[in-house]
């Protein structure tokens, strides 16, 4: 039930009882009461309609701006810098290996392994490389 609705419903309340603004104080400060309530009401549904408009307007911003971003960053993807082969995976040249820090799964290449320091561009952190640790399949500690 809206305010407006429910300032009507009080309205036939009044009414029903009968008062008389022009004998009674009470009835009179009543009926004032009643009569800034309707127009309380009907700016709020003023404010309401208004709302509804902005809303929709915010939403068809929202969309613009989403599709704009699309746009715009679609062609920065990191991955087309690199090169797949028929299966979708790396080529021989690019590595995949996870950030220690962060867990984010970084692509390098050749070189970057080679020099044995891998800057983590997700947390900012530097990493050494070491192959030295890693146990052979089927070997033991």
């Amino acid at each position: 039930m809206t305010i407006s609705e429910k300032v009507a419903y009080i309205q036939g309340l009044y009414d029903g009882l009968g008062l008389d603004g022009e004998k009674s104080g009470e009835a009179r400060i009543l009926s004032e009461l009643l009569d800034v309530m309707k127009e309380v009401g009907q700016r709020l549904d003023g404010v309401d309609t208004i709302l509804d408009s902005f809303d929709e307007e915010l939403d068809a911003l929202g969309d613009s701006v989403a599709d704009l971003e699309d746009a715009v960053f679609d062609d920065e993807d990191e991955e087309d810098e690199f090169s797949f082969d028929s299966d979708g995976d790396l080529d021989e040249d690019f590595f995949e290996i996870p950030c220690p820090t962060c867990g984010a799964d970084l692509v390098v290449d050749d070189e970057t392994l080679a020099a044995g320091v891998v800057d983590c561009p997700a947390c900012g952190g530097k990493f050494a490389l070491s192959f030295e640790d890693e146990e052979a399949p089927g070997g033991s500690e």
